[in-house]
């Protein structure tokens, strides 16, 4: 018997697609919350969960849940995000936001939350020419953009603007302290 891990990496892809959520206001906040559910055959829910900074960072945090009723998904979804705030969206554009965002903090030397490489990448499709490419804006005016947030201390921001600093070069990002508020 497979491990949950194992089992996603493995089979996930071939579960049909059940729905993909994300929050109404991605493009205005550039912070994205996305889940991606399939279906077994025996009507549960394997989802995937990301949330993705459009502005800087990419896939910032990723989780899954295996084999779950219905009912226990969508408690679930109602405890990570607003579902009242919440669009139902085809499978093409989440994809090309987790994707986009991910060549752009690579970019500039951040890589993606390391369980979406352990795990959660294989609820997705592959990334390749038979999904197609859509244009997803990423960063602000062209330019990494960090808004530092009241869960990032000194030390973790001082090591995204060095990071920034090397990669991007001084004046060639956006900072901004929301800690400050």
């Amino acid at each position: 018997m497979l491990s949950p891990e194992n089992y996603i990496r493995k089979k996930a892809r071939a579960l049909p697609m059940y729905e993909c959520l994300i929050n109404a206001n991605w493009k205005d906040t550039k912070i994205v919350q996305i889940s991606v559910a399939r279906k077994h055959t025996n009507e549960n829910i394997t989802a995937a969960l990301y949330l993705i900074d459009l502005a800087c960072l990419g896939v910032k945090d990723t989780f899954y849940i295996f084999n779950t009723p219905e009912n226990e998904y969508r408690k679930k979804m109602d405890q990570w995000i607003d579902t009242n705030d919440t669009n139902k969206v085809d499978y093409i554009l989440v994809h090309n936001i987790v994707y986009a965002s991910i060549a752009f903090a690579e970019d500039f030397g951040f890589e993606p939350h390391k369980d979406f490489t352990l795990v959660t990448k294989f609820l997705l499709e592959e990334d390749n020419d038979d999904v197609d490419l859509l244009e997803i804006e990423c960063g602000m005016d062209g330019k990494p953009a960090y808004f530092r947030g009241p869960f990032d201390d000194a030390i973790k921001a001082n090591r995204i603007i060095t990071r920034l600093e090397k990669n991007a070069g001084s004046g060639n990002y956006l900072f901004f302290d929301k800690t400050d508020t």
